[in-house]
């Protein structure tokens, strides 16, 4: 089983009738550079909130594993527990 880390920068911005919206999403090397992006994103202003996710796939059975939200910034979706 080979395990490899996904760490997944999502911004959101204002979607149908005010709603969150995900934009594109930006994938990163390490979780440092994808702290670092989202506090940049945050600053420009553009973006409502930003939420930095870390995950693992299994290749081999093409499986994700939960997410582990690493930094969340502003406005961003519920996450149910």
């Amino acid at each position: 089983m080979a395990l490899q880390t996904h760490i997944i920068v999502q911004p959101y911005v204002s979607g149908k009738k005010g709603a969150l919206a995900p934009a594109p999403a930006i994938k990163v090397n390490t979780a440092d550079a994808g702290r670092a992006r989202a506090q940049r994103i945050m600053e420009i202003g553009r973006f409502l909130g930003v939420d930095v996710v870390q995950t693992e796939l299994d290749e081999e059975a093409g499986n994700y594993g939960e997410p582990a939200f690493l930094l969340r910034l502003g406005l961003v979706p519920t996450v149910e527990a």
